[in-house]
């Protein structure tokens, strides 16, 4: 396990970027403070080239460099410091229970206990772990609650892997439900609404989907669903007979989930609406057992609130048609509109809004630096303590051997 705080910047360091690679595009993202005041510097997406991710791993390095190069190069990103994140149904993430054995090191007690959750060797996992609590137990024996983390060795070494090659610095490596959660705890003190919920987030990437459940700032559920827009797109080709670039559009421009919408029947828009319902109710179908599971696990009488990422979060009307179906409020993730200041003559807000959805992971990463700030914040209005700055799960540090 490693642990440290945030270290203090020098004048000359250059700010973090956030290095989001997804199956189907790669997202960057970049901030700075100047005079307590957070300013986004850039952000760019391009595709991920075809074939290059299999099951969450990177395998066609070289490849995903020089994708990543360009896009470094297109949008004059600063610096070479980059913070990235691992994910996919192989990447663990979940709270044990166990027995605090004096005299025996409690990284050990994780380790052998994290070896029944994963199908993997553990000799072949990077994991971290968090103790969030302690108890007696009648016997006079101490139970440790722990959040853990784990990512196969393999697909944290591709991924040091492709930021070495594009001769950067891996400042932080860590699983992308944290990074998710760091966006959001970052503006909880400008939304009060949101720190007194618990906060259910929902990534639908192009292949999977990712429903991660917070609690005060700590991951109690998280859960990979197989599926992704990409099924939606295939559904409206199939069902129209059109190629997969033409659902795309229509994906984006004419399918409306809205239930008032009332789209008139045999139109374009109307079919592919129609073929892309089943899907979605699928998607809903699976937020529901999750939250179902949630609730009869953990008790709490906090309302669940949904905040909905990745590029098919921006499909018409699929908020409200999820907010009707589950019976909990839900939005649209563009909280990276909170977090900083944008220079309006660089960047339309229109366009930011369009956007924001998709950022979140790599916003999230390229916050890491900024966390302390933001616990300070929080902490003068909650009586909650914060996680403590700095701690993060998978957090890579230069030098680890293996990574």
């Amino acid at each position: 396990m490693r642990r440290h705080l945030v270290f203090g910047l020098e004048n000359k360091a250059t700010p973090i970027i956030g290095v989001d690679i997804g199956a189907s595009t790669i997202k960057l993202a970049q901030f700075k403070r100047d005079k307590n005041i957070l300013s986004l510097v850039n952000f760019g997406v391009a595709p991920t080239p075809e074939g290059c991710i299999e099951n969450g791993k990177i395998v066609k390095g070289d490849i995903i460099s020089e994708a990543l190069s360009s896009l470094l190069s297109l949008h004059s990103f600063v610096g070479k410091r980059v913070s990235a994140s691992v994910s996919g149904q192989l990447v663990t993430v979940r709270q044990i229970t166990v027995d605090d054995i004096p005299r025996q090191p409690l990284d050990d007690i994780v380790k052998w206990e994290m070896e029944k959750h994963i199908s993997y060797p553990i000799e072949d996992a990077v994991f971290d772990y968090q103790v969030l609590s302690r108890s007696h137990t009648g016997d006079g024996g101490i139970k440790a609650n722990c959040l853990v983390a784990a990512a196969p060795l393999e697909i944290v070494n591709a991924l040091v892997g492709v930021i070495r090659k594009t001769h950067l610095e891996p400042v932080f490596i860590e699983v992308e439900p944290f990074a998710e959660l760091r966006l959001v705890d970052y503006v909880s003190y400008k939304r009060p609404d949101l720190d007194a919920k618990t906060i259910v987030m929902v990534n639908i990437g192009s292949t999977i989907t990712s429903v991660n459940v917070a609690d005060q700032s700590v991951i109690r559920l998280t859960r990979m669903i197989p599926f992704g827009g990409a099924r939606i797109s295939q559904a409206i080709a199939s069902t129209l007979g059109i190629t997969i670039e033409r659902a795309e559009e229509l994906k984006r421009e004419s399918v409306n989930m809205d239930p008032q919408a009332n789209l008139e029947a045999g139109t374009e828009a109307e079919r592919a609406t129609s073929a892309a319902l089943p899907i979605i109710d699928e998607l809903v179908l699976e937020i529901r057992r999750s939250l179902n599971y949630y609730t009869t696990r953990f008790e709490s009488d906090r309302p669940l609130h949904l905040i909905l990422s990745g590029g098919t979060a921006n499909l018409k009307g699929v908020a409200d048609y999820i907010e009707v179906s589950t019976g909990f409020t839900v939005e649209i993730n563009r909280l990276l509109l909170d977090v900083a200041k944008y220079d309006p003559s660089m960047f339309a807000e229109s366009y930011l809004i369009e956007m924001a959805p998709m950022f979140s992971v790599a916003t999230g990463l390229s916050l890491r630096e900024f966390e302390a700030a933001a616990a300070r914040k929080r902490s003068d209005r909650k009586k909650a303590k914060p996680v403590e700055a700095g701690e993060s799960l998978l957090t890579y540090r230069p030098g680890s051997e293996g990574l």
